[in-house]
This record gives structure tokens, sequence and C-alpha cells, in this order.
């Protein structure tokens, strides 16, 4: 019985090392920046009218990217806002700007923890929807 235990713990522990390790690879997202554009011609809204509201969001999409703690993160950000937009992660150093239709590959190492906000660094914060990248211990 305790063979069959040290048996069974040295086998849970050689699984979880390969799970480590295949955390540890290299990890590749696709983000799609898209932008979405709205006119409303007209609001009312207890007894005040306002005309012509027009609404410009830029989304990443997905939102939010998760990685282990170590991992090489590759993502190709595809821009399919009518303009330049930005890609940043201050705590990564990355600041890319990428032109209307175009494809930009980034890559880096996840080498610090924690929860990291992806925005534009080109436009007001209120445009653009930010994202999130998630480096796990």
């Amino acid at each position: 019985m305790k063979l069959s235990k040290t048996v069974g713990a040295g086998l849970v522990a050689g699984l979880l090392l390969a799970a480590g390790a295949v955390q540890a690879g290299e990890k590749s997202f696709t983000v799609i920046m898209s932008a979405y554009d709205t006119t409303i011609p007209e609001l009312n809204v207890e007894g005040v009218t306002v005309k012509n509201i027009r609404a410009f969001n830029v989304l990443n999409e997905p939102e939010a990217i998760a990685v282990h703690k170590g991992a090489k993160v590759k993502i190709v950000v595809e821009n399919k806002s009518p303009i330049s937009e930005g890609f940043s992660i201050d705590e990564y150093g990355i600041q890319e700007v990428i032109k209307a239709g175009e494809t930009k590959t980034i890559s880096f190492v996840a080498d610090k923890a924690g929860a990291f906000t992806i925005w534009c660094q080109l436009h007001p914060k209120n445009i653009h929807l930010p994202g999130t990248l998630n480096v796990i211990e």
C-alpha cells in the first residue's frame, strides 16, 4: 500500500511538472481592433433634447488574455479600425502603433505576474474600451 502511494505521488508530481512545461511555453493570440461608429439623430430624456449624438468606440477582441508567468507571448494585432490605433501594455514597455488595415505581431516574455491594462496611447481613454493581460503565477 505504501509503495502504491509513493508511485501515485510520483506520477502526480510528474504530471504537474509536465503541465507546467506546457503552460510556460509559447502562447499565441490574435487580437482584433474593431471600431464601432454610432450616430443617434435625436435623443429626448426628461424633457431635454439632444441632436446628432455620435459615439465612436474601439474594442479589442478578445478583451482579456491570460497566460502563466514565464510564458513566451505572441500577440497578432489586426487593426480593422479606419484610423491608426495604439496597443500599449505599460508594465511591459510595449507601445505600438498599428495603422488602419495593418497587422502587427508583438512578442514578449510574461515575466511579471498581475493584471495589466491593454490600452491605446494615441487617443482619449474614453474612446477605447481597454483590455487586460492577466499573468498568473
